[in-house]
This record gives C-alpha cells, structure tokens and sequence, in this order.
C-alpha cells in the first residue's frame, strides 16, 4: 500500500451545512500536495452529514468517511480518525471552520523541518466570551501544575503528529482519550504555529459548558493523582483544626467552667465542615475509582458502522 504523506483527520457532528465548504477549502490547502486524504468521521450525527461525506467521496477519491453508530464525542471521533489514517503524519482539525485550513501548509512545513508535534496554538479572539477566554486560561494553568506537564495556553485538537505519534496513540488507546495532555506528556520534539481562531460559517457549536467541564474532569483526573492528595492534605488540617478546637474547649472546661456559653452554632458548624470535607474526598475519590472501572471493563470507545473510501481489507 502506498503511504501518504498527509492524513486529515476532522471530526463531524449535525454538519451537513459545513462539510463541503470545508473539505474545499482543505483541498485548497493542500493543493500543493501530490499525496495525501482527508477522512471525515460522523459522529453520530442527525442531520444529512452522511450523505455530504459520501458524496464528497465519490467527487474525490482522497475523501474518506467513517460513520459512528452513535455520538461518542469528539476525542473518540479524533481516535477513530487517527487509527484509520494512512499517512506519515496526520492533522486533526474541527469541520466547522474555527481551525483554519489556511494554516495547513505551514503545520506540513515544520514537520518537513524535523518537528514530530506541530501544535496549533489559538491566538486570543475577540470574539470569544470573556467567560470562555478566563476558563480556559485557568484550566491550562490548573492543568499544567496538577500534571506537572506544561499545556499551553490556547492549544487547541489543530495539531499536526508524526506517524511514530500516532502509532503511540494507537497503541495505547486508554491514554488518548484527552489528546492535549497525553500528547505533550509523551515528550516527543514539538513547534507551535500560531492561528487566528474562525468563526463558524454555520449553525452553532455543540461543545456546551458542560462538555467542556466533562472534558477538563476528564484531562485532570486522568493525568494526575495530586487531587487525591490534595484531599489527603485537606482532611488532615481539617481533622487537626478539629482536635486544636477540642483541646481548647477541654482546657477552657477545666480552667474556667463558666466561660464556656452552651451553643448549637459551633457544634453544628464543625459537624457541617467535618462532613463536607469527607462527602469532597469520597468525591474525589469515586471520580478514581469510575476511571478504574471504565478501563477494567474494557468497553469499545467508538464503533464505526459504515465507511466510505477505504480500501476493502485484505
């Protein structure tokens, strides 16, 4: 089989507005490329995505598709793409316009310089909320400090990996399931280009505020442990507050029986605490606990139900 030299891997979800007009201006990009293809991977989606993917296909053999039998999300989406893909790297980017294809020849060029990661770094967009701007500021940096892995500010899924990257991701599946992180923790030598976020040229976005707080549990609690014991650390000054406030109160009951004022406020108030710092840990530690679970039940994180453009398997 005849490697390419690029694979574009772009998730789609209910973007059956946007597909083509993306795929364009991708083919644009990469015109300048005598080997490469794109695969589109369905997410699940509601709308007619499918049927512009194959169509796609048929109008050009670089296409590709792979249709999910449900939504899984996005960081499966970008697996799935990554196992298919033939080249000796691959982009990922997002279909709705907001990673520009644009930028494409210059992820290609500092790959060619000797670079395994080229990473996409978002540059601040006016348009962007304030809340979204300051909260993913701070999940960088919170990020960055409980994993000890460096994750800078506005990287984004826009990445260019070698095949050696991808071949690593491949084979360790329960470790890509946050990219951003996984991919600087593995060390490998990495440059960043810089790009102006997009807008949508369609329809809205479907990555809601709870997905991104889904996604950032996920990042933080899959490449760190300190959470656990920062919660180590939290009980115990809780329970030494505690036993500092019982010896008090001893003391002051032997020393000076009547300065003591009988009062339910105290007492229910370090129940209250007591019980919230133990209700936090077991928090904190059933989030452990559920990864452990998904990893020894070993279920599929995707299952492609349909594919278009491949080469039938040998």
């Amino acid at each position: 089989m005849n490697r390419p030299d690029v694979s574009v891997v772009m998730p789609v979800f209910n973007e059956g507005a946007l597909v083509e007009r993306t795929v364009s201006d991708v083919l644009s990009a990469l015109s300048g490329e005598t080997s490469f293809e794109i695969i589109l991977v369905d997410d699940g989606s509601r709308d007619d995505t499918w049927h512009h993917i194959c169509a796609l296909s048929q109008q050009h053999p670089s296409v590709k598709g792979l249709r999910f039998t449900r939504n899984f999300g996005h960081q499966a989406a970008l697996r799935a793409g990554l196992a298919h893909a033939a080249g000796r790297c691959a982009i990922t980017m997002d279909a709705d316009g907001e990673h520009p294809p644009a930028s494409l020849p210059a992820f290609i060029a500092q790959w060619r310089n000797g670079a395994k990661v080229v990473q996409g770094l978002r540059a601040d967009a006016a348009h962007l909320s304030f809340f979204k701007r300051i909260t993913s500021k701070g999940f960088y940096r919170i990020f960055s400090w409980l994993a000890q892995t460096e994750l800078r500010p506005g990287a984004a899924d826009f990445r260019l990996l070698d095949r050696d990257v991808v071949d690593l991701l491949i084979a360790h599946p329960d470790a890509s399931g946050f990219l951003r992180g996984f991919i600087p923790w593995a060390g490998y030598s990495t440059t960043f280009v810089e790009f102006a976020q997009g807008r949508r040229a369609a329809g809205v976005s479907r990555f809601t505020t709870g997905k991104m707080i889904g996604l950032a549990r996920q990042g933080i609690i899959g490449f760190s442990v300190k959470p656990l014991r920062i919660s180590m650390v939290v009980g115990l000054v809780t329970c030494l507050f505690a036993l500092v406030n019982l010896v008090y109160a001893l003391v002051m009951k032997l020393t000076s029986p009547d300065s003591l004022v009988p009062g339910w406020a105290t007492l229910t108030g370090l129940i209250a605490l007591l019980g919230g710092v133990q209700l936090v840990v077991l928090g904190i530690l059933g989030e452990y606990i559920a990864v452990l679970f998904q990893t020894v039940r070993n279920q599929p994180t995707f299952i492609v139900e349909e594919t278009k453009g491949f080469d039938p398997p040998a």
